[in-house]
């Protein structure tokens, strides 16, 4: 054996280790729904817009229609591929279960290359310094680079029976609102404006705060966030010209990316019960049992 020795040497090969992915496990609290999440893809500008159906049967604070909305920022590019979860499990994939369980969906920090499995749909051709994301569905697996990601969860049924109100400050209708969301034991309701030709919201509002001498509690310039007190000016109408009044007064959230809310603090009962059905229903059934 020794002239086999001195030809190939005498040193064990060692194992290239596995290398191991670093990640971020985004879906903690919820997931997609594990049969039928039903994803919907559309490009906005340079943004991707993914929905989905929630879990509902895995957390109880959901129900059925229950879905999310993630809006990914400054998207280059994605894939929606055809590898399920018996696929993922036989090693189909570039990655593995031991290296990055299924069924998540994950921000990659490290360990995992960029280049996407095809098909690959490209939105912009410059793709450095995007975050990696990875999405697990029963059915298919998703891929992106995206500068960031924003979540918004909603109910279908809900927002579909949501009306459109009119925003006006002072005299000037400045856009609409569904006010699809809310807080019904707060008699609270709240949702995005459409403005209407306000180039810049954040500097709309700011100007108009401190003009006004109108608390500001948070302002972000960076971020184009801003958060204020009442606004005594603010109102919303129905179609029809009825003020949606609440005791507390209208007030604005939001930042550039995620968009500015309105938010109507204290409408009494059972006017709120009457006019926002949907919200009380959707609210009671969070607390049905099975």
């Amino acid at each position: 054996m020794s002239w086999i020795n001195k030809i190939f040497g005498t040193n064990k090969v060692e194992k290239i280790p596995t290398r191991k992915i670093d990640y971020i496990q985004i879906t903690k609290d919820w997931n997609a729904d594990p049969v039928s999440p039903e994803i919907k893809l559309k490009v906005d500008g340079i943004d991707l817009i993914m929905d989905v159906y929630l879990n509902h049967f895995q957390f109880d604070k959901y129900q059925e229609g229950d879905k999310v909305k993630i809006r990914f920022k400054n998207c280059s590019e994605y894939s929606l591929n055809t590898c399920n979860d018996e696929g993922y499990f036989y090693g189909q994939y570039r990655t593995n279960h031991n290296e990055l369980p299924w069924g998540e969906f994950y921000e990659i920090k490290s360990g995992l290359n960029k280049e996407l499995p095809n098909p690959i749909q490209r939105i912009q051709n410059d793709n450095s310094d995007r975050k990696h994301f990875i999405f697990f569905f029963k059915d298919e697996t998703f891929e992106c680079l995206a500068s960031d990601y924003y979540l918004d969860f909603y109910n279908e049924k809900v927002l579909n029976s949501c009306k459109t109100y009119k925003v006006v400050l002072g005299n000037k209708e400045i856009g609409t609102s569904k006010l699809e969301k809310a807080d019904a034991p707060m008699g609270v309701a709240f949702g995005l404006i459409e403005f209407n030709g306000i180039e810049s919201p954040y500097e709309f509002f700011k100007e108009y705060c401190l003009k006004n001498s109108i608390v500001i509690n948070t302002d972000d310039p960076e971020f184009e966030f801003i958060d204020t007190q009442i606004i005594s000016e603010l109102k919303v109408f129905r179609q029809d010209g009825l003020e949606i009044k609440g005791v507390a007064g209208n007030a604005i959230t939001g930042m550039k990316d995620d968009g500015y809310e309105i938010s109507i603090l204290g409408i009494s009962y059972p006017f709120y019960e009457e006019e926002f059905t949907h919200h009380v229903e959707h609210y009671k059934n969070m607390f049905k049992e099975e």
